[in-house]
């Protein structure tokens, strides 16, 4: 098997280039690609895409019982299908999901204080889940 990846390597031959490293060019901080992968996470799973070909309303609006328009913010009877601002809705709940596993696994680290410890544990609760939401 190792044969026949050598038999291109008989024909080919990799050229001797002297590259030099740009001045100008570093490596970016944790943070810089951190904030990169969660802006690029959030456009893409939101619906951007779909939003720039499809070119869909903001918000739909639907007759209720008495004949007045009312807005409606997610598209019914549609799996495929999506208003701007529900994409946008989606994922900015996803991502403050994400976020408060990351806030809890922060609040976990070794240097932190109790005092800190506390703050995050009680920004992650309020991140993580709303009390009593839908609920009467």
């Amino acid at each position: 098997m190792e044969t026949l990846y050598r038999v291109p390597f008989l024909v080919l031959e990799c050229p001797n280039l002297k590259l030099k490293k740009l001045p100008w060019v570093h490596i970016p901080s944790a943070m810089t690609v951190y904030a990169l992968v969660v802006v690029s996470y959030f456009l893409i799973t939101g619906g951007i895409i779909y939003d720039v070909i499809v070119e869909p309303p903001s918000v739909g609006s639907m007759t209720d019982e008495h004949g007045h328009q009312r807005p409606v913010a997610f598209l019914a009877y549609r799996v495929n299908g999506q208003y701007v601002m529900e994409g946008l809705a989606s994922i900015f709940l996803f991502t403050m999901g994400g976020l408060g596993f990351i806030i809890l696994d922060q609040s976990n680290a070794p240097n932190i204080q109790n005092s800190i410890d506390f703050f995050f544990y009680s920004l992650d609760s309020s991140v993580m889940k709303l009390p009593g939401y839908l609920m009467g």
